[in-house]
């Protein structure tokens, strides 16, 4: 029988310091193993980002691993949220994928993924291969 695979890295709005509210409800279904890297490239979306997969050694995305306290019924909600559902129509924007990760601290470990599938013609790479989320601006006190 097959590992069941418990552990997902997040690169974007689910990461805690998004803010995002999936973000925070992710935090108390998980424990975060640590910062890690995956193979991929990074783009700005405008909202959001979306990692597409990369053979090239340079290519990569930073993010976190998290363990997922009850991997399928946490995945079944993410899966919902990246519109990459068995639900969801085609084409889906997203794809969740088993992927090679590695934390910092040296140890790989495979852990799902959401890759981008959709198109890049407008998206910006971000060649850190870092998320950081819009701030929204502040209204000033007149």
């Amino acid at each position: 029988m097959a590992p069941v695979i418990d552990c997902l890295f997040i690169y974007g709005t689910l990461m805690l310091t998004s803010g995002h509210p999936m973000a925070l409800r992710l935090a108390s279904e998980s424990r975060v193993l640590g910062p890690a890297t995956a193979a991929g490239r990074l783009y700005d979306l405008g909202s959001y980002p979306g990692a597409v997969a990369s053979n090239t050694i340079a290519d990569r995305v930073h993010g976190f691993v998290v363990k997922l306290n009850h991997p399928a019924r946490t995945l079944r909600w993410i899966d919902a949220y990246e519109g990459a559902g068995d639900d969801d129509p085609e084409p889906r924007a997203f794809e969740r994928v088993i992927a090679p990760v590695r934390l910092m601290s040296g140890r790989q470990l495979h852990a799902w993924i959401y890759y981008y599938r959709g198109a890049l013609a407008t998206a910006r790479q971000l060649r850190s291969g870092r998320y950081a989320p819009r701030k929204p601006l502040r209204r000033l006190a007149s």
